[in-house]
């Protein structure tokens, strides 16, 4: 009985360490993942409490799935893109800060301002610009175009209009 004991404690205690190490690993989210939810993005959602690495999204927010990935989803919140674990819905990959835009296409913007607009709310990212508000393109950049909003250039996403990037 003892032995049966004994060995019963070994693999609980083996298998705790094991959860905890499962807790602290590190999942690499494909790139192609991250450059569908960029190219996808959604409408921001709204999170109660500190969003980070781990953090478990509840039942209430649909999760976006990721078609060739189909471990994972993603939503917006404050128009960064959040990729979640589609087995546990924790957080797996949180986009630090804006959107990284190349230098080139930011002296693009900041060299060439077009007519300041005027928008309803906050300009933010994850903005939509409203469809009677003309964009101009950026060069060599077919997916982008841009607006200046009361006198802060915003990079926009020309298929949805969403901002992706604000001075």
């Amino acid at each position: 009985m003892k032995t049966v004991l004994l060995v019963t404690a070994a693999a609980f205690m083996a298998s705790a360490g094991l959860a905890s190490a499962q807790d602290s690993v590190v999942v690499e989210v494909p790139q192609s993942a991250r450059e569908y939810v960029i190219a996808h993005p959604a409408d921001p959602v709204v999170i109660e409490g500190d969003l980070s690495q781990g953090y478990v999204v509840p039942e209430s927010v649909v999760v976006r799935p990721i078609p060739e990935s189909p471990g994972y989803g993603y939503i917006y919140v404050e128009g960064r893109p959040v990729i979640v674990s589609m087995e546990n819905r924790q957080v797996v990959y949180l986009s630090e800060g804006s959107m990284e835009v190349p230098d080139d296409v930011v002296s693009y913007i900041e060299t060439n301002p077009t007519d300041p607009v005027v928008i309803e709310g906050d300009l933010t990212m994850g903005t939509v610009i409203p469809a009677d508000i003309p964009l101009v393109a950026v060069p060599d950049q077919p997916r982008y175009s841009y607006v200046y909003v009361q006198d802060r250039p915003a990079l926009v996403e020309t298929g949805t209009r969403r901002v992706v990037w604000v001075r």
